[in-house]
């Protein structure tokens, strides 16, 4: 049987994982909780860039470098980390916590100041700029995930035994189990990435409608948009959210009886 497309998402986000903790444990490049390298080549979180520019008041030209190829990333597959490499869902398919479908996205939660995220994402730019420091960092579940590999890896190598090793991983915990709506409601990283997101045009999803049995049996299905976690519906995209929220997690493709696959709308 072809290897299900949840699970493909875990071994991606535990590769992504793996490869930072390699990075970490050897010491190449800028590796940091919230950045890892390879030699002179950093892939770096957008928004810990925004924030350590801010921060320092300074621009570097690897961080700017890395930030440009980031931006370039998320324009070419919009908002694909999400699904593909961000360690909070992995770690909700660790705990068997669900999604819900009150966990999704509405398009008027989505409508410019009525989405949450952008509060938050300003208020992260604001107490950086304040506290001349990346406050955000200190509960951002992505970094908290690495921190706590580096914490586990120092314990394991150096003995290293400190109250960050149980507050770090509890903080992480509390978060992923108690806020379901992070992703939807709170996430920063997510507002910026749709925000950039906006300019994709490649790999969105399309209907083939020689193939849809709405168009091709009249037969109403919307497979598609009900099991999307972004809440984009692919046969009527006025009634749904923006594709600059598709994290390409092909939840549609696998769902639809005829599995059509995700392709660029303006060619396919």
């Amino acid at each position: 049987r072809p290897m299900k497309l949840k699970t493909k998402r875990t071994i991606a986000a535990v590769g992504l994982l793996g490869l930072v903790g390699v990075g970490l444990a050897v010491h190449t490049g800028t590796g940091t909780p919230s950045a890892w390298g390879i030699g002179d080549i950093a892939a770096i979180c957008p928004l810990g860039a925004v924030e350590a520019a801010i921060a320092s008041r300074t621009i570097v030209p690897p961080l700017l470098i890395g930030l440009v190829i980031v931006a370039v990333l998320v324009a070419l597959a919009g908002r694909a980390f999400c699904a593909w490499g961000c360690p909070v869902p992995l770690l909700r398919r660790v705990f068997g916590i669900k999604e819900r479908k009150a966990d999704k996205p509405t398009p008027a939660e989505r409508d410019g100041a009525n989405d949450s995220r952008n509060w938050v994402l300003g208020a992260t730019v604001l107490t950086t700029a304040a506290f001349g420091f990346p406050v955000f960092c200190l509960i951002c579940p992505i970094g908290l995930t690495f921190a706590t590999i580096v914490l586990v890896m120092r314990l394991f190598a150096f003995g290293d035994v400190a109250w960050g090793v149980i507050l770090v991983p509890a903080l992480l915990l509390a978060e992923v189990v108690f806020f379901r709506k992070w992703c939807s409601k709170f996430c920063p990283i997510s507002a910026l990435m749709s925000l950039v997101g906006k300019a994709n045009r490649t790999f969105v999803p399309a209907i083939d409608n020689a193939k849809c049995r709405e168009s091709a049996q009249g037969t109403s299905c919307e497979a598609c948009a009900a099991v999307c976690p972004q809440g984009i519906n692919v046969r009527h995209p006025e009634a749904g959210m923006s594709f600059s929220e598709c994290t390409k997690c092909r939840a549609c493709v696998e769902a639809c009886p005829w599995h059509m696959p995700t392709v660029n709308p303006e060619t396919g």
